[in-house]
């Protein structure tokens, strides 16, 4: 937290001191509100609203200068001055995920209201001209992500859990849709992290990114999903999981690599913390709908999670990211992470008690 002048930190240092010169990136910021607010309602935080208040009160005085409706900027400096004002979809995602959960732990009904004017800002200010999917930002990037889809499907599922507005459930299911005529590579059996403005692959070897730990994020945001229609578990999420066991892993570990290609090839092949975190979040979806090795394994990630990533000098701290020999590729630690490690600790929790 920044006691000083509002909001959290981007980053710590690897000593665990906090950088407060760095700009604070909305996004940032929402992960925290939402952390907070999720370890609240789990008895885990007794103020953690309120510390979760204190970066939404931040957002909401300097992440907004005209209002919801005109949406959210990228990033302030640390005592709230606009230092890029574009209006990007991955950030819009968050901070709609992020309040969702606030509204949760607070139950206000003002959030509950913020929750739905911020849901019609980001259709209305980022939605595609053609009508299918989402833009990048509001400064023209041209072609489409998979990451900024990805995560406004998880935001709307948490908007809808905190508002039960219909719009939102309406939302999720455009999202789904999307993802099963235009995210998913049926041919390959992949999720791909670039598009053009048609929705084809990317030109040249960005439209080959294949991450992981993504498709391993789409298993579980899509039995997620499943669960509140009241559907089974989509073919999609099964493929996707299987091209993680045939081609997520190096070595044959537990680790999930960063990138490989549709056929396989790995071409990234560190390991960042993340995808574990989402590796786990996937395993146990197979747990509890195969058993079998999947409720083993996830116990095995939990176990490297703390022996690599969580092992920092610090406690309290983590390594972000690590070579395939497991020497730290980072010398900061990122705020950003604890999102990762939060949610995914917490459905572990839940299964596996």
């Amino acid at each position: 937290m920044d006691a000083r002048c509002g909001g959290f930190v981007e980053r710590l240092s690897w000593s665990g001191e906090p950088d407060v010169d760095a700009a604070k990136r909305l996004r940032v910021q929402a992960r925290q509100i939402y952390v907070f607010s999720h370890a609240k309602l789990l008895g885990l935080a007794a103020d953690g609203d309120a510390v979760a208040g204190h970066g939404y009160d931040f957002v909401r005085a300097y992440g907004f200068p005209d209002g919801i409706a005109g949406g959210a900027v990228h990033a302030v400096s640390r005592t709230g001055v606009v230092v890029d004002a574009k209006r990007d979809t991955y950030d819009h995602a968050f901070l709609l995920f992020a309040w969702s959960w606030y509204a949760r732990a607070t139950d206000r009904d003002d959030v509950r209201r913020a929750v739905a004017e911020l849901g019609d800002a980001t259709w209305a200010l980022l939605g595609h001209p053609s009508g299918t999917g989402l833009v990048v930002d509001d400064q023209g990037t041209p072609g489409f992500h998979q990451n900024p889809h990805m995560h406004l499907f998880e935001a709307v599922l948490a908007a809808w859990e905190a508002t039960g507005e219909p719009i939102f459930l309406d939302r999720a299911r455009t999202l789904f849709d999307l993802f099963q005529q235009r995210l998913f590579d049926r041919r390959a059996g992949v999720l791909r992290e670039f598009y053009d403005d048609r929705w084809a692959p990317a030109a040249g070897s960005i439209g080959e990114v294949i991450e992981p730990g993504h498709h391993a994020e789409w298993v579980w945001l899509l039995d997620q999903y499943a669960q509140a229609v009241g559907e089974p578990l989509c073919d999609e999420a099964f493929r996707l999981y299987d091209f993680i066991e045939r081609h997520g892993r190096n070595r044959a570990g537990t680790l999930l690599i960063d990138e490989v290609r549709p056929d396989g090839t790995v071409t990234k092949p560190s390991t960042r913390s993340w995808p574990q975190t989402e590796a786990l979040k996937a395993e146990l979806v197979m747990a509890r709908l195969q058993d079998g090795v999947s409720a083993a394994r996830s116990d095995a990630i939990v176990a490297t999670l703390f022996n690599r990533f969580l092992a920092h000098p610090v406690p309290g701290c983590w390594i972000d990211w690590i070579d395939t020999d497991g020497r730290p590729l980072v010398d900061r630690v990122p705020a950003s992470t604890f999102y990762h490690i939060f949610l995914a600790l917490s459905e572990y929790l839940r299964a596996r008690p």
